[in-house]
């Protein structure tokens, strides 16, 4: 694997090109969990407290 500036070749020669590229958007900060709540949830942050509800859940 050579890094050739902004180009990455990896494995045979001449497959230059972008890997990857993200989009990472700006978290407003907002009202946080205390810190015994926020271990128990995952996550500091209510907006981003997403929890699983797997397939039992749906009749």
């Amino acid at each position: 694997m050579e890094n050739n500036g902004n180009n990455i070749q990896i494995g045979c020669p001449g497959t230059e090109g972008t890997l990857a590229m993200a989009r990472v958007p700006v978290q407003p900060w907002g009202p946080v969990y205390d810190g015994s709540t926020a271990l128990s949830r995952g996550t500091l942050f209510p907006a981003l407290d997403l929890p699983y509800i797997g397939k039992e859940a749906v009749k």
